[in-house]
């Protein structure tokens, strides 16, 4: 008797788990895209006027590129470095978060627009954690 209620027991279950059908599950969209966002204080020095900072920030992942865009003949690399790190401060404490570590090490590149003129944009790619 015991071999047959097991055996019915085990027929159960199985026929069972082969008509279970799960249940969908609903999951809250995700936010993929990238946020550009230009500071309303720059940190550049009054004196260079074609300085400018343009952050492009990625929320799901923390992540932050951050460029610093100037004339070629008026790019200073220690001054680029400065004024990122005070952008990159204030956008820490706007967004509440409690550091930042460098993914990469930063890049300079230098290009000549449209109008033939010489531009150099410094990057740098930091995650931030909370």
């Amino acid at each position: 008797m015991k071999k047959y209620c097991a055996l019915f027991i085990g027929i159960f279950f199985a026929v069972c788990s082969v008509f279970a059908q799960d249940l969908p599950v609903e999951e809250a969209p995700v936010d993929t895209s990238v946020r550009v966002i230009v500071p309303k204080d720059q940190h550049t020095p009054a004196a260079k006027k074609t300085a400018n900072i343009k952050i492009e920030y990625i929320p799901l992942a923390d992540e932050v590129r951050i460029y610093y865009n100037c004339l070629d003949v008026e790019f200073d690399q220690g001054e680029a470095m400065n004024t990122i790190l005070a952008c990159l401060k204030d956008f820490q404490a706007e967004n509440q978060y409690y550091g930042f570590t460098y993914l990469s090490s930063d890049k300079t590149r230098y290009y000549k627009d449209s109008k033939n003129i010489k531009w150099a944009s410094y990057m740098s790619y930091v995650k931030y954690t909370r």
